[in-house]
Order: C-alpha cells, then structure tokens, then sequence
C-alpha cells in the first residue's frame, strides 16, 4: 500500500508541474487552478498517509530490533545471581538520566515501597554488604545472612537431659524447650548527591562512587544498632538482651579480679569462640592490670594477632560504652550466636529537582537489616553498678 501511495503522488507531482509549465506567465485560467487546486488537494492528503505508514513502518522495524537483541542477550550476557549484566546497566543508565528503550524499561523492576523507585541490581546490593562487613566491628564475629523475607529462627532454650535406666525400665521424658527468634527488616536509608560531571563517567564508576558513600553511611547507623539498639524500628543490639555476668563494685572503676569473675560466668560451651568486647578507653584500663605475682594480665598482639587478656583475644568496638554509671562497658562471649540478616532488596530513586540549583542530582537509597542475640546465655555482660 505505501509504495502504491509513493507512486500515484509521484504522477500528481508531475501532473503539477506539467499545470504550471504550461500556464501562461501571467497566471493559471480558471480551469487551470481548479485542476490545480484538486490535484494539490489529492497530493497533501496522501503526502500525510505516507508519513503516517512511515512512521508505523520504522516503529515496527525498531521493534523487531529491539526483540532480537533482547534474544541474543539471553544467550551471551552473564548472568550474576539471576540478574545479568544489560539489566545491571540499564540500571545505571536510568540513574544517569539516559533514555531507555523499551527492553532496557522491561529490565528494570519497579519497587513496590510507597515512595517509589527501582530495585537495584543484586550485584549492588552485594557490593554494599561486602563493603559493609569490611568496615564493621561484629560482622565478621556473627552469623550474617541474606534472605527475602522475615525467618522464625529456632532456638533451643535447653537441651534436655538423660537418665540412666534399669533394664527395660522406663525412659524419662525430658524434651528440650523450643523458641524462636524472629529477624525481620528494618529500613535505614539516606539521599546521596552526585555531581552532573559526574554522572558522565562509566557505569562502574558511578556504582563505585554511591556504593562507597552508601557504605560508609550505612555502617555507621548499623554497627551502634548491633550493639545497643533497642529494637524500635533498628536492630536489637547483643547489649539489650545479653544476661549480666558481673556487676562492678564501683561505678567508675573496673578491677581485674571483676573482669575474670566475668569471664568465668560464661558457660564452657561458649569459650572456645569467646572474645572481649570493649573500646580502646576500657582496654587502656585493662592494660594497666596485673595479677597476684605483678604480671600484666592483658598481652599486646604481633603479627596480625588480636591483644589478649588472661589469653583471650580483644575485640575494639567503638560503640562500645565507656566505664559510667549504669553501662556495660565488657561482653565477653560466642558472637556467632549474634545474627545479623541483610536483605538484598534494595531501592534507588533519582532526585531530579531537589539539588538542580547546585548542579547535583539526588538518589534517595535504602537498605534494609536486622540483628538479635538469639542466645542470651552465649555472652556475658559486665555491668557498672
């Protein structure tokens, strides 16, 4: 049909120009326009149909393009846990406020949280946690997973006991108490500027940048959490719920003989993954600390080991409270019975307006996280009275 247009106007085009060869120099007769004026008439009329089908022609040619890019992607593009790498760069594409085609749009899913935005790349989100453990002060002590959803951890509130019995006697009934503790998701977040310029560079550089700035904001609302939150909408911090081994004698002063009351209270099951948890003004108290014989009783550690007191390793946080009235300034237990769960999902949005003025452009991120101690017995607590 359109080379049929194409070809009936191309004769009324040539009509045309034969109407105004022919006419004399002063001007068209009156059947000369009228012939004119019909044939320009039937001209426009199907000049537009062209552009009309033209245009429905490359849409549909683009398509076709887009669709068999999209199929070859299926079979050279890497995937990286269930998410490849042309959906990691539409991704950024959007965030550099690129226009996409309409595979990159399919790429991208749109969250379902109330302010809107795009789930970010799963590779990012890795990026994030990985970054955030190197920074953390418990990560690399407690048990850290990542999931989906909210999970009921079990947890065993006793182990039950034997009995000895007589032969075909009865055997006691002794079932160990069963709880659960549940670790759900918590939403810390935070906006990050980035300069126009900026947004010019590589895709890696872009994600390099906010992943570097996310983290570093990110851990510190964390690890405080870990420690001392009190679970309204944070983590629950091993602090809260850890049970209480010694409590000192004076509220601003820790002695050394208090320290080892403490870590005799933690039950031996715990000790082989035991460590001291403390800031760098608890530990320069316990530097000063010697036993009976004059002997310091806290070790400074070479080659890469941790310092030791009473031969147990020292762990710096901090976040950790200073000797006061009423702190906990020393936990010392098994911190793998600390569970941290990071959600993968995470959203970005892109800010268009806020910043404008100072040349920046926004994006509003956000991370969600929880941390419980799911055994309070694990870690012991000393408390300043």
């Amino acid at each position: 049909m359109l080379e049929q247009l194409r070809k009936a106007n191309a004769e009324r085009y040539e009509r045309l120009q034969a109407i105004l060869k022919a006419a004399d120099p002063k001007g068209l007769s009156s059947d000369e326009a009228t012939r004119y004026d019909e044939l320009e008439l039937d001209f426009e009329r199907d000049e537009a149909q062209i552009k009309r089908l033209e245009k429905a022609e490359q849409r549909e040619t683009y398509m076709n393009a887009e669709t068999s890019v999209a199929a070859s992607q299926v079979v050279e593009t890497v995937e990286v846990d269930g998410q490849d790498e042309s959906s990691r760069n539409a991704f950024w594409k959007m965030a550099r406020g690129e226009i996409l085609t309409p595979t990159e749009q399919r790429a991208l899913t749109v969250s379902t949280d109330t302010k809107g935005g795009y789930l970010v790349p799963e590779t990012f989100a890795d990026t994030i946690i990985m970054k955030a453990s190197e920074k953390s002060y418990i990560r690399d002590l407690a048990t850290v997973t990542t999931s989906t959803h909210t999970e009921n951890i079990p947890v065993e509130g006793d182990d039950g006991a034997n009995g000895w019995i007589d032969e075909e006697g009865d055997y006691p009934e002794s079932d160990p108490t069963i709880g659960n503790v549940s670790l759900a998701a918590y939403k810390t977040g935070r906006i990050v500027k980035v300069t126009d310029e900026s947004l010019q560079d590589t895709v890696p550089a872009i994600e390099g940048y906010v992943a570097m700035k996310f983290t570093k904001s990110t851990t510190k609302a964390e690890e405080p959490a870990f420690v001392s939150g009190d679970g309204v909408k944070k983590p629950t911090g091993f602090l809260i719920t850890a049970e209480v081994g010694k409590e000192a004698a004076i509220a601003t002063a820790i002695a050394g003989d208090e320290v080892l009351d403490l870590m005799t209270s933690l039950d031996e099951d715990y000790e082989d993954n035991a460590v001291l948890m403390m800031n760098k003004n608890t530990r320069n108290a316990l530097r000063k600390m010697k036993d009976g014989n004059n002997q310091y009783l806290w070790t400074q550690g070479f080659q890469g080991n941790p310092d030791t007191f009473d031969g147990k390793p020292i762990k710096i946080n901090k976040y950790m409270p200073d000797v006061a009235t009423g702190t906990k300034p020393i936990a010392y237990g098994d911190f793998s019975y600390y569970h941290i769960k990071d959600r993968k999902v995470m959203t970005l949005k892109r800010l268009d307006e806020l910043y404008a003025k100072s040349g920046h452009v926004g994006f509003r991120i956000d991370k969600r996280v929880d941390g419980k101690l799911v055994l309070a017995e694990a870690i012991k607590t000393l408390k300043m009275p």
